[in-house]
């Protein structure tokens, strides 16, 4: 009888050392992957994002203020308020966005250098356009200015100008928010790495219901089955985090979306800036007799560029980041998971330490 006695225990204290030293790598990778998570899902939400954001809406400013400073020399009011009062707004907008996106910038030095880059491009481009507004002041029959708004022009889409370097900064900062989101804890299959030692915990609770029913002729142990159920509910608040992590895919959809849609109406309202540039051109130089354009300077005239127009964007900025926000709002999970863990400890230690102190005061 001691040797059965003694084989029951020692039994007895493996499975309860197996149960908690599980417990405890359930705990400790349950806790960092539901963390790491959070904290990709955090700089995607407070940085990344937003700086996807700030470069569309930068472009969109400048594009917005080169037409209407476009407009003002076309209609004639440049003579009372230069390029206007719109352009100058516009402008300190863009500015403001690339300013924001440089401090959430998270494609490394690259961006930033493309950044810094932006920053002098745009003092080039509103060096020229307040040359236009000057020549124009001082002589508004002369056409010296027409050759200051082209350049200014050019400074905006032509070659490696502003809207090329924007292009390049907006893919890097996409490619670094797609890299978030399917890198490191947000790949679907390091879900295994608590997953795995999750289950290995499952099987040996039945296990150990099991074997404490058959040698106790028991026909279930409540505290075993308590230990279960919260093990079960801590396997789904640490599988939340592929929940938040379809979120996020999904916001980084609406985000592309709205991204484009921006993008789309900045071309139009470029293409109609750069028609009726062409046609002022065409106007106030047909009648000098120089089909090259006005002045030795002036490259000569493309054709006109068709007026074109753009449907808004699918969804709002305001709609992409709501959505990145709520990929991170069960965050509470991060305490609510060790707490899990305890009560599953807790309810192992309740289950077998009275059988084993019950073997312990036989022997």
């Amino acid at each position: 009888m001691t040797e059965r006695v003694s084989t029951t225990r020692r039994t007895l204290l493996r499975l309860r050392l197996a149960l908690l030293a599980l417990t405890v790598v359930v705990l400790a990778m349950s806790a960092w992957s539901f963390a790491a998570t959070q904290d990709v899902l955090s700089t995607v939400r407070d940085r990344t994002a937003p700086a996807v954001l700030d470069i569309a809406s930068a472009r969109a400013a400048l594009m917005q203020a080169h037409a209407a400073a476009v407009s003002s020399f076309v209609n004639g009011g440049a003579g009372l308020v230069g390029p206007g009062e719109q352009y100058a707004t516009s402008l300190s907008v863009a500015e403001q966005d690339l300013a924001r996106a440089a401090e959430d910038n998270s494609a490394g030095a690259a961006a930033s250098n493309e950044l810094q880059l932006l920053a002098g491009l745009l003092t080039t481009y509103s060096g020229w356009m307040s040359q236009a507004d000057s020549h124009y002041r001082d002589k508004p029959v002369d056409s010296l200015y027409l050759s200051d708004l082209w350049y200014a022009a050019r400074a905006l889409d032509g070659g490696d100008q502003t809207l090329a370097h924007l292009e390049v900064l907006a893919q890097d900062q996409q490619q670094e928010l797609d890299q978030e989101l399917t890198a490191d804890w947000l790949d679907p299959s390091l879900a295994l790495a608590w997953l795995v030692p999750a289950l290995v915990l499952l099987a040996l609770l039945v296990y150990t219901q099991v074997y404490l029913r058959r040698r106790f002729r028991r026909r279930y142990s409540p505290w075993m089955i308590g230990a279960t159920v919260v093990l079960l509910a801590l396997m789904g608040a640490t599988a939340t985090e592929l929940m938040l992590a379809d979120r996020a895919h999904s916001a980084n959809a609406a985000l592309t979306a709205y991204v484009d849609g921006t993008d789309q109406q900045s071309d139009a309202v470029s293409a109609g800036a750069q028609h009726q540039l062409i046609l002022l051109i065409r106007q106030v130089c047909a009648p000098s007799g120089k089909p090259d354009g006005c002045g030795d300077t002036m490259p000569a005239t493309p054709p006109a560029v068709p007026l074109t127009t753009a449907a808004p964007p699918a969804t709002s900025a305001a709609s992409a980041t709501a959505q990145f926000a709520s990929a991170t709002d069960l965050g509470w999970l991060l305490v609510l998971i060790p707490v899990l863990a305890l009560a599953v400890a807790g309810l192992v230690l309740a289950g077998l330490q009275p059988r084993i102190d019950e073997y312990r005061n036989r022997s």
